[in-house]
């Protein structure tokens, strides 16, 4: 039998131990009322957001580190999906009508290809985004929220204690009616009307 050194082994552990929540099935770890998996990524735009890293524990969890932050707005998109592309500026009109009320919106994008990692930075630009759009290269954080096969757009609010407020997988819905409400709903504010309504069709993905 081969040993291997301890210090070998006890990395190892610790190796495995950090990934094998990131490769969990979402449907086992993600649920409303459930604490939201915690993640580290790098931002495609750090000028625009102001950080070149972003942490869901700086707006939620035990001791956030944003004492304004009151809900997490997490919506998953890709380069390709046309539907997330309609959803982009109205995401952009959200952040800007209710960020001082305590929302903090993330795009996560899961595009794993150097060209469409590229494409996510431009539309980012062209949408004029200033609110975090990060990448998840690798789908670890992916994988946690949304499983092995989902649709896209896919949008998870979390509240300031780091629960999941509402999921909402491939919705079928008007972006601008739908994310307008639960937004409002989240943060206990008056309704507003959306500037322009967005319309979002499911696209199916599967990694």
């Amino acid at each position: 039998m081969v040993r291997r050194p301890l210090a070998t082994a006890v990395a190892a552990a610790l190796l495995a131990a950090l990934l094998l929540p990131a490769l969990g099935r979402a449907e086992d770890e993600v649920g409303v009322g459930l604490p939201a998996p915690g993640f580290s990524a790098k931002t495609l735009n750090p000028e625009a957001a102001g950080a070149g890293w972003i942490r869901l524990d700086q707006y939620a969890g035990d001791e956030p580190d944003d004492a304004g932050a009151r809900v997490v707005l997490l919506s998953f998109f890709a380069s390709w999906c046309g539907p997330c592309q309609k959803e982009l500026p109205f995401l952009v009109q959200l952040d800007r009508m209710y960020r001082d009320q305590g929302l903090r919106v993330v795009s996560v994008s899961i595009d794993t290809a150097p060209e469409g990692i590229e494409t996510c930075r431009r539309q980012a630009a062209d949408a004029k985004v200033v609110h975090p759009v990060v990448s998840d290269r690798y789908n670890l954080i992916a994988r946690r929220y949304l499983g092995e096969e989902t649709k896209l757009p896919s949008v998870f609010l979390v509240g300031r204690d780091g629960n999941v407020l509402r999921i909402e997988r491939g919705y079928a819905k008007d972006a601008a009616a739908f994310l307008m409400g639960e937004v409002q709903q989240a943060l206990g504010v008056k309704p507003a009307k959306a500037a322009a309504a967005s319309p979002a069709v499911p696209a199916a993905i599967k990694r």
